[in-house]
């Protein structure tokens, strides 16, 4: 095995020089961010990056070894363990951001000083990477084209941003009725609040029969805020415990215009939540399952909770908490990553009045709001 560090302003060079010594089989085992003295003056500092590579010689033999294995029988050398990966991947990707930040808009871009200042807010806003990129080509496309501008700078740096991800509004997504949603998502992103916003909101004002189904077997008193709300609005409510009990609740209702139902919430991490979920709501016919994930999750966190729920068929995301944090970045990029829809936004404990349905505008706004 070849194994030799190297020394580069930034990841593309140094990853170039890579390619050049050692060849495209090389592996990268290590990534560091580095400080250098500039003419060996100590004032005199720059960034950079040193990359560790190596590779495997015996992995590629020769016409008269290979023969040979072929007779003897010739095995790889053993893997490099997942979570090495997978700590060189989140290096690479830090080391990716900080390139993108350092080497500042293309020259291209330079030429129109709004752009570059949009440009530069999305590279500080947490936005992946991977997003500014196909922001940018998507821009320069757009400003290629021949013939007169139709749109505004402003238009054009929004106008991306504002496809990249789903809306919806599953009122009018389906016509068929009785229609059953269910609320899941993790422990205390405000799931029964959400679902009094959305039975006053279709009770009061868009006149429809709303009935409510509590599953929430987990939380003490879970039941209580949903039955003090039923009794307020005259709505039915029938507390459940199990699947068989749901669906002979779901049969009850059938008269109702809309039924929406309230699960436990469950931490992401819990162990066994996969199958729980299945158990009791997996295949069950007309529900269409709500993700409710609050804006103040971190995106980590975000990134597992989704991963888990998913389980089941999302037809929708629900955001909740918009006024408890002005950071949108973390929801912003799993909506376009998963190209789920978001329905309804809600920001505010009042009944029925924070709630709202979601909107390609909207979503935009929520994430440029961190420029002021």
């Amino acid at each position: 095995m070849k194994l030799k560090t190297f020394l580069a302003r930034d990841l593309k060079d140094a990853l170039s020089q890579v390619k050049r010594e050692l060849g495209p089989e090389a592996v990268i085992l290590s990534t560091q961010s580095r400080w250098f003295k500039e003419n060996q003056a100590e004032w005199g500092r720059r960034p950079g990056v040193e990359v560790t590579a190596a590779v495997d010689l015996t992995a590629f033999p020769s016409n008269g070894e290979k023969e040979a294995e072929d007779q003897q029988g010739w095995f790889p050398p053993p893997s490099t363990p997942v979570s090495q990966i997978q700590e060189d991947l989140e290096e690479v990707k830090d080391l990716l951001h900080q390139w993108i930040r350092q080497s500042g808009p293309p020259s291209w871009l330079l030429q129109h000083k709004e752009l570059t200042m949009f440009y530069r807010f999305l590279t500080r806003s947490g936005l992946d990477e991977r997003f500014v990129k196909r922001w940018l080509d998507n821009v320069q496309g757009m400003l290629e084209q021949p013939g007169e501008q139709p749109l505004t700078l402003k238009e054009v740096a929004c106008r991306y941003l504002m496809h990249a991800f789903e809306v919806v509004d599953p009122w009018k997504a389906k016509e068929a009725q009785p229609r059953y949603w269910t609320f899941i998502g993790p422990t205390g992103v405000g799931k029964t609040s959400t679902i009094a916003k959305l039975a006053a909101k279709f009770g009061f004002f868009e006149k429809q029969k709303v009935g409510l189904i509590s599953m929430d077997n987990q939380r003490l008193g879970a039941h209580n805020q949903l039955a003090a709300y039923s009794r307020l609005a005259g709505q039915p409510l029938m507390v459940v415990h199990q699947r068989q009990e749901l669906l002979e609740a779901m049969e009850k209702m059938a008269d109702q215009d809309l039924i929406l139902i309230d699960t436990a919430g469950r931490s992401p991490y819990a162990p066994g939540l996969q199958e729980e979920l299945q158990k009791s709501l997996g295949d069950v016919p007309d529900l269409e399952h709500h993700l409710v994930l609050s804006a103040t999750t971190k995106e980590s966190n975000l990134i597992n909770a989704i991963k888990r729920f998913s389980v089941l068929p999302i037809a929708s995301y629900i955001i909740t908490k918009l006024d408890e944090t002005n950071d949108f970045s973390g929801i912003f990029n799993q909506l376009c990553r998963h190209r789920v829809p978001v329905s309804y936004l809600t920001a505010g404990q009042r009944v029925p009045e924070d709630i709202e349905l979601s909107s390609r505008r909207r979503v935009t706004e929520l994430l440029l709001r961190r420029r002021s």
